[in-house]
């Protein structure tokens, strides 16, 4: 029997929050074999639409990804060849937002759904990721974090551009205001992007819900503890967000890279 070698660490949870009725989030952590290696896929949807549009879309967009993920792994697995996994993953994000937006032209009671979505996938020394939307992506690393994905927003932009700060962001009435989400239109434009990793590196997915409410430097501190506890860190930042009025429903997956 082989011995699969895994070198990355999770914990995850999401939350209703204390003002909807309904979870429009959607979240998966998996982790797909490749011969000795492991290979982790963690995603982050945050759905939109009303009623049960929202979860449906976020829901199919990580059913998508994940199901062309695990294709592409069992295929180069197998010893075929195969574009590089960047690629394959740009390629299963067009296709979800394809499969959503069709649903929604068909279907009355899913007239204009749409979500975001952040996927990261760990895979030996390096981070794939792709991404659309406000959900985000950060990077702690060295006692310092960093946001690896950008935020597909109104106020994204007006940061991005020096027209905001982003204290001035956290709470402008435009917040919430998507430039580009998946399945709103027929096209999407998805960031896709590597980075290397290294032992001690931790990343952090989250929705809106929670880095609205909580912030990079609270992430910081509490993921800096020598003693870190990934699912009680969930939880803890879950707890803080719905402390601060739970105002959105709420989804943190932590990964930690330790050997």
């Amino acid at each position: 029997m082989v011995q699969t070698k895994s070198n990355v660490i999770f914990g995850h949870g999401s939350s209703v929050g204390r003002v909807r009725d309904h979870n429009e989030d959607y979240h998966r952590v998996k982790t797909f074999l490749s011969g000795r290696n492991a290979v982790h896929f963690f995603a982050v949807a945050d759905g939109m639409g009303g009623a049960a549009a929202g979860e449906r879309a976020s829901k199919t967009a990580i059913e998508v990804v994940s199901k062309a993920v695990s294709d592409y792994v069992d295929f180069t697995s197998a010893g075929n060849k195969a574009i590089p996994l960047d690629k394959a993953l740009e390629r299963a994000l067009v296709a979800a937002n394809k499969r959503i937006n069709r649903e929604a032209l068909e279907n009355p009671e899913y007239s204009g759904m749409g979500t975001t979505i952040t996927v990261c996938i760990a895979q030996e020394r390096q981070l794939i990721y792709g991404h659309v939307g406000d959900s985000r992506a950060y990077l702690i690393r060295g006692g310092e974090i960093s946001q690896v994905t950008r935020d597909h927003s109104w106020v994204g932009f007006q940061v991005e551009h020096g027209i905001l700060t982003a204290e001035e962001a956290q709470n402008h009435p435009n917040r919430n205001q998507l430039m580009r989400a998946l399945g709103t239109r027929a096209e999407v434009l998805v960031d896709i992007g590597v980075v290397p990793i290294k032992v001690g590196d931790i990343f952090l997915l989250s929705s809106d819900g929670l880095h609205g409410f909580v912030e990079d430097n609270e992430f910081l501190e509490e993921l800096s503890r020598r003693a870190l506890n990934l699912s009680s860190a969930v939880d803890y930042f879950i707890g803080m967000a719905n402390s601060r009025g739970g105002l959105d429903n709420i989804t943190c997956i932590i990964a930690q890279v330790v050997a």
